[in-house]
């Protein structure tokens, strides 16, 4: 056990604090470190129980998505009018039966005349999907805590408001992603049209589309891996190696579970409409799978800058 606790990263009382003195760049790393990095990341992620960890971040942000979806119909219902309700209805009949579309567009325009009750629900789903999301995001603290050999200190309050600062974040970028994926086609078909060059812009939307969204995911990654352990990290860094890593396996793991479930999936055959909701369970686990591996590689990587060695 070393004698003296780096405080910039690891408190007195951590496994393995590192000296100080010794910090190193990481850009100072050899390529031998970097895979002993890899590996003991991989290794501290199974003895931290990540699985199992990703499991409950999985289950307690499944539970925001309700919120969320109160929250962007109180929203919808405050600026959405007469026309924008009828071309939503006609294009949810195309997927949806005519009766149930029906149902859902009487509603909107109910809520769309009374501005008050769209408000109220806004504001309601604005407070139970902040109170859900940290929900979440406190059991990315507690991962994250262990993955550092950490106890929380902060106490519940400051707890709390990290959770609903990093929650804020989450949220950002996932709205980021929806407004790109959903509102997209629809901007870009505009923009050809107006500057009567469809297929340059169709092609420059989609090479260009997709950095703002991994800048977006990359920057909520950073922030949750840099606010959720109670360690006080060296300095702030967007481009940390967690924060790459989580994206980037983020990214590849589900575009594979998509192809997956697109082309060999049976979900829907088996569970019926309840398919629906172990597909997202699943995809959410992997996200969380991905973004706690981050918050490992970036704790055994300061631990190897700091010269900690092993723990």
């Amino acid at each position: 056990m070393p004698t003296q606790a780096d405080a910039s990263v690891l408190r007195p009382g951590d496994r393995g604090a590192g000296n100080r003195g010794g910090a190193r760049r990481l850009r100072d790393l050899s390529l031998g470190e970097w895979r002993e990095i890899a590996v003991s990341a991989v290794k501290e992620s199974v003895d931290d129980n990540v699985p199992m960890m990703a499991s409950a971040l999985a289950y307690s942000a499944f539970f925001a998505i309700p919120s969320a979806l109160l929250l962007l119909l109180g929203v919808f219902t405050l600026v959405a009018d007469e026309s924008t309700i009828a071309h939503l209805v006609a294009r949810l009949t195309e997927i949806a039966p005519s009766d149930a579309a029906d149902l859902f567009g009487n509603s909107l325009r109910h809520l769309s005349q009374r501005s008050s009750t769209g408000l109220t629900l806004a504001l309601v789903g604005l407070g139970l999907a902040l109170w859900s999301a940290s929900n979440a995001m406190s059991t990315v603290i507690s991962a994250l805590n262990v993955a550092y050999d950490r106890e929380d200190s902060r106490g519940f309050v400051r707890s709390r408001l990290v959770a609903v600062v990093m929650a804020v974040f989450v949220g950002a970028a996932a709205l980021l992603a929806g407004t790109l994926l959903v509102m997209g086609p629809h901007l870009q078909a505009w923009l050809g049209s107006a500057l009567d060059a469809r297929r340059p812009v169709e092609l420059a939307w989609w090479i260009g589309q997709w950095p703002i969204l991994i800048a977006g995911l990359l920057f909520a990654f950073a922030v949750v891996l840099y606010l959720g352990p109670d360690v006080e990290h060296r300095r702030w860094q967007l481009i940390s190696p967690g924060s790459v890593v989580a994206v980037v396996v983020w990214l590849v793991v589900s575009s594979a579970f998509s192809f997956y479930t697109a082309h060999f999936g049976t979900y829907d055959k088996t569970w019926g409409t309840l398919g629906a909701v172990i597909v997202t369970l699943i995809w959410l686990w992997l996200a969380g799978l991905s973004l706690l591996f981050g918050g490992e590689l970036n704790a055994e990587t300061e631990r190897r800058a700091q010269g900690a060695g092993e723990r």
